[in-house]
C-alpha cells in the first residue's frame, strides 16, 4: 500500500489481533497491516469462548454475523446461566439470570478461522516469527527483531501477544530504563513489576468432550438446557456446549490463594488426569462429577494474569487484549473485552486526522477509554470467581464439610446470585459503538487544541505518577 499514512505491526495472529485487523480495515483504508505470528499455522489454544452482547454487535458492524452465526451456540434472551450449588449430594438450582441478549459461544479454533477468512488480500499474517524485542529510536522507523534473526519496520506496533507479550516486557523495560536515567530507582523497579504476569490465585482444569458422550449417562442433564455454573466451597466449574451443540466444554475452577500476586515459575499447562480432577470433587452430586468424568484431553492450567498496567501505550506502541489485561475467565469476558480494545483502537488510528506524527494522541485516547473500564471488568471477574466458589463475604466463614452437609440456606445463596449480579451489570451498560464515539471526540478536542501536541501523559512517554 504505497500511499498508507501509518504502517502499523500486529504482534500475535490470535483473535484479538484479527479483530483488530479487521477493525483497521473497516475504518481506514490508508493503514498498511502486517501481521506477525509465531506460530506455523494458525491456532488457537483453548476450546471455548463466551461472545456477550457488547462486543456481538461490535462482530456484527465488522460484517461477521453470518458465518458465526453458522459456527454459533447461541442462547437467545431467556435464560443464559443456570446457577446450582452442586458441592453435596442433592444439588440445589438457586438463579437462572436473564439479559435482553443471552450470548453466543464458540469453538476457538473455528472463531479463528472465520475471521482469517475475512482478512483483506492486502494484509499478510508472517509465519513462523517470534518476536524478541523491538526497537523503537526518538524518530524514524520502529524495528522488530525476531528470533530468527530477520528484522521488519513499522511506525507502529501493536502487542496482541498474550498473556506472556513480549511487546509488554519491552514497552515496560523501556520505562524502567528511562526511570533509571532520570535517577529514578523506585520508579524504575515499579516499572519492571509490570513486564511479567502472575498468578491469580485461581488454577483451572479445561477439557472437551462429545455431547452424546455426557447425554448416553445423563439423558436429561441441565447443560442440555444452557450453560451451567455448578459452585462449590473452594471451586466450581462453568459447562456449556459448542460447535452448535455438539460438544461440551468444560472449565473447573479451584482456589489457592496462597499464589495470587506472585510470579509463577512452574509450567503454566501441563497435562492433566481425569481422575485426578475428579477427586477433587468426590462430595459433589452425581451429574456433577459425572460431566467430569466425561472430560477428555485434560490440561491443568495456572490462571495467570495482568493487573493494573498504568498504561497500555507508549508513544507508537499499543497493548491489546491479554497482553494489557489478562483476567480470570469467571466473567467469559477476555476475548470480548479485546474485541472492544481493537474497535476502539482501530477507531482512532483510523482518523483522518491522524498521522504519523499525531498517533501519539490516538493512542493516548485508546488509553483513556479502554484502561479504566476493562480493569474494572477484570476486577469485578476475579471477585465473581470468590462469589462462585462460595468465598465472598456471604459465605466467607463457612467450611467445606458444611457446604457439602447442605448447610447454606437458600437465603444465602439468594445474597450470593445478587452480589454476582452486581459484579456482572456492567454487560448491560453502552455498548462499543457509543464509546467509540466518545473516543473519536475526545482525540477531535485533542488534535483541535492550538499549538499543543500530545496531552501530558503521553508525551512524558510514561505517565510515570501513576506506578
Amino acid at each position: 500500500m504505497g500511499d498508507a499514512k501509518l504502517r502499523v505491526a500486529i504482534i500475535g495472529a490470535g483473535i484479538g489481533g484479527l479483530v483488530l485487523a479487521l477493525s483497521l480495515h473497516r475504518f481506514s483504508k490508508n493503514v498498511s497491516v502486517d501481521i506477525y505470528e509465531y506460530a506455523a499455522e494458525l491456532t488457537e489454544h483453548g476450546a471455548g469462548i463466551a461472545v456477550w452482547e457488547r462486543p456481538w454487535k461490535i462482530l456484527v458492524d465488522l460484517g461477521l454475523e453470518k458465518d458465526l452465526q453458522t459456527i454459533a451456540n447461541r442462547e437467545g434472551p431467556a435464560a443464559h446461566l443456570g446457577y446450582r450449588k452442586s458441592d453435596q449430594q442433592n444439588g440445589v438450582d438457586f438463579h437462572n439470570p436473564t439479559t435482553r441478549y443471552g450470548m453466543a459461544n464458540f469453538h476457538r479454533g473455528e472463531f479463528q478461522q472465520v475471521l482469517s477468512k475475512h482478512l483483506p488480500p492486502s494484509y499478510t499474517i508472517h509465519f513462523s516469527k517470534k518476536l524478541v524485542s523491538y526497537t523503537e529510536p526518538d524518530s524514524g522507523e520502529i524495528v522488530l527483531n525476531f528470533q530468527d534473526g530477520s528484522l521488519a519496520t513499522c511506525d507502529v506496533i501493536v502487542g496482541c501477544d498474550g498473556v506472556r507479550s513480549v511487546v509488554r516486557g519491552t514497552l515496560y523495560r523501556s520505562f524502567a530504563e528511562k526511570a533509571e536515567r532520570n535517577g529514578d530507582n523506585a520508579m524504575a523497579a515499579k516499572a519492571l513489576s509490570h513486564v511479567n504476569a502472575t498468578h491469580s490465585g485461581f488454577s483451572a482444569y479445561r477439557g472437551l468432550f462429545p455431547t452424546e458422550k455426557l447425554l448416553r449417562r445423563f439423558p436429561n442433564h441441565k447443560v442440555t438446557a444452557g450453560p451451567l455454573v455448578c459452585f462449590g466451597k473452594n471451586r466450581n466449574f462453568v459447562v456449556y456446549p459448542v460447535s452448535q451443540g455438539r460438544a461440551i466444554n468444560v472449565v473447573v475452577f479451584f482456589s489457592q490463594p496462597e499464589l495470587e500476586g506472585k510470579l509463577y515459575d512452574g509450567p503454566w499447562m501441563v497435562p492433566a488426569e481425569t481422575q485426578e480432577m475428579v477427586d477433587r470433587f468426590h462430595a459433589w452430586e452425581p451429574e456433577a462429577k459425572g460431566v467430569l468424568e466425561c472430560m477428555e484431553n485434560v490440561s491443568l492450567w495456572a490462571v495467570n494474569t495482568v493487573v493494573g498496567l498504568p498504561t497500555f501505550v507508549g508513544r507508537r506502541v499499543a497493548l491489546l487484549g491479554d497482553a494489557a489485561h489478562a483476567m480470570t475467565p469467571h466473567h467469559g469476558s477476555g476475548a470480548g473485552q479485546a474485541f472492544e480494545d481493537a474497535y476502539i483502537l482501530a477507531s482512532v488510528l483510523g482518523h483522518p486526522s491522524v498521522t504519523l506524527a499525531t498517533v501519539d494522541q490516538a493512542l493516548h485516547v485508546y488509553d483513556a477509554i479502554r484502561r479504566p473500564f476493562v480493569q474494572d471488568v477484570q476486577r469485578r471477574s476475579h471477585y465473581s470467581g470468590k462469589l462462585y466458589q462460595l468465598s465472598g463475604p456471604e459465605c466467607q466463614a463457612l467450611s467445606e464439610e458444611d457446604s457439602a452437609s447442605g448447610a447454606v440456606s437458600v437465603e444465602k445463596l439468594a445474597e450470593v446470585a445478587n452480589a454476582i449480579d452486581d459484579t456482572m451489570n456492567w454487560m448491560g451498560m453502552g455498548s462499543g459503538m457509543s464509546e467509540r464515539t466518545r473516543a473519536l471526540n475526545m482525540l477531535e478536542c485533542s488534535m483541535a487544541r492550538s499549538g499543543e501536541s500530545a496531552p501530558a501523559a503521553v508525551a512524558s512517554v510514561f505517565p510515570m505518577h501513576r506506578l
